[in-house]
């Protein structure tokens, strides 16, 4: 396989961020003591970039097909203009970027010849009538007629359509016309308004049941009203402009009338105390008049508040008076702390324990810190930062990155080795001295260059650095 003949030539530099597809089966082998350096970070050689080739034909063709002299010398022309468009490419960018131009051209996806067009079209047929339809048919000559002037005609639009563009812009004509969303025809107009009643029905009032002549009288009139605004308006937004109203009015959320605003609250009583009490249950006559005022406020703060506003802003007020989270005061602070402790030492230590006395006094002290650089921080933002500072406290995270430095490079070692190259995990690869040592300069070289890197960021870069030398080797 080689890249085709008569296509435009293939730019190197938009695969410049390329991103893996997945570990290549060659990253999965068994475990070998090469040692692993950072020096493998560096301009990949031919040789590397050579098994980068066999790597992508493995993954399209599964062990099928293997490139051919002329074929490897093509491939190995396409990977150096890589490399020299960006020295720091890695083997795991040149191989998912072989890897795309082999399936493009393995799905006809590389020039959009007259073959490639038809093959577009009836695999959209077969493709469309087996999801719309239940059964997979074949493309008649009146389609393949039909479809070939459709494509012409896109080409036409546009001459420099991708291959892709083209076969997906033909899927979508069809699927369009297959589930009749290719015009605003009345019957169309009135499936819309059918399916919109069944949908929304069956989602919020748990029957499905068909529109009232009423409901079809008013939709049609709201269809036509949208069709006025805008001529021009797709088959799919009107579907979905019916769609949304119809679910706006069904729930409540078309107005912020007393009437709905009671619904608000109901509602979202009842899912609260459904997540965190464990039973369903109404809004009481007591929190219905907390609520409401509630409410009234926020509309009186801001009367352009939409009705969904409004109702996800009382949910997140009931939930956060359940949970906890609405004040700032010195036990709902006592509460994160042994909220936080109990889930870190759970799962990271394996047992759930309540703070000892002095992290009480010690996590006390570092939420009034936060309170003082921010004192409108919320309740919630502050709990989260409580729970995120006791967790780099038990992971060793608060520490300076400088401390971290051995400890990053063994586990990275220890992870990377067991999930590309399949180290078991009662028999963990240590890196050897020099690769500790080595790795150990150039987490230190980071450090000079960003003295303020954190134990977390520092972590990262290894690890990745590391994933991608593995990559490279």
């Amino acid at each position: 396989m080689i890249p085709a003949q008569g296509a435009a030539p293939v730019s190197a530099a938009r695969y410049y961020n390329t991103e893996s597809l997945g570990p290549s089966h060659a990253m999965q082998q068994a475990a070998h003591a090469k040692e692993v350096l950072p020096s493998l970070l560096g301009v990949l050689t031919d040789e590397r970039m050579a098994r980068c080739i066999d790597e992508a034909y493995r993954e399209i063709f599964q062990g099928d097909r293997w490139p051919r002299g002329p074929e490897r010398s093509q491939w190995l022309g396409f990977a150096r203009e890589l490399r020299a468009k960006d020295p720091k490419i890695t083997a795991e960018q040149v191989r998912a970027a072989i890897a795309n131009e082999l399936r493009l051209e393995r799905d006809g996806l590389d020039v959009a010849t007259p073959e490639n067009i038809d093959m577009y079209i009836r695999e959209a047929i077969g493709w469309v009538s087996w999801c719309y339809e239940g059964t997979p048919r074949s493309a008649t000559d009146e389609d393949m007629r039909l479809w070939r002037a459709f494509a012409a005609e896109k080409k036409r639009e546009n001459p420099d359509i991708a291959p892709e563009d083209l076969k997906y812009a033909i899927i979508d004509a069809v699927r369009a016309k297959v589930t009749k969303m290719d015009s605003t025809a009345p019957e169309n107009v009135d499936r819309f308004i059918k399916d919109a009643v069944k949908w929304v029905t069956l989602c919020y009032q748990g029957k499905k049941r068909c529109a009232t002549p009423a409901e079809m009288a008013y939709w049609r009139a709201f269809a036509a009203e949208k069709l006025r605004e805008d001529p021009k308006m797709s088959p799919e937004t009107l579907k979905y402009a019916i769609t949304d109203t119809l679910r706006a009015k069904m729930t409540g959320t078309d107005s912020t009338s007393p009437e709905n605003i009671d619904r608000f609250i109901d509602d979202a009583v009842r899912w609260v105390s459904l997540c965190y009490e464990g039973r369903e249950r109404h809004a009481s006559p007591v929190e219905l008049s907390y609520w409401r005022a509630f409410a009234n406020a926020k509309l009186a703060e801001n009367p352009k508040l939409s009705p969904e506003e409004l109702r996800n802003a009382i949910t997140d007020a009931v939930r956060a008076q359940a949970i906890g989270v609405e004040t700032l005061s010195p036990a709902d602070i006592d509460g994160y702390i042994m909220e936080a402790i109990g889930w870190g030492s759970l799962c990271y230590l394996g047992t759930s324990r309540a703070p000892t006395a002095e992290e009480l006094e010690r996590w006390r002290a570092f939420a009034a810190g936060k309170l003082k650089d921010d004192p409108e921080i919320t309740s919630e933002t502050l709990k989260y930062a409580i729970i995120d500072a006791v967790r780099n406290e038990l992971t060793g995270m608060s520490k300076p990155a400088e401390l971290n430095i051995d400890r990053f490079i063994r586990e990275a070692y220890e992870f990377l080795f067991r999930a590309y190259r399949g180290m078991p995990a009662d028999r963990p690869r240590q890196p050897t001295p020099r690769e500790l040592h080595e790795w150990q300069q150039f987490a230190r070289a980071r450090l000079r260059e960003e003295p303020k890197l954190s134990s977390e960021e520092l972590n990262a870069y290894l690890l990745d650095s590391l994933r991608t030398a593995l990559s490279n080797q």
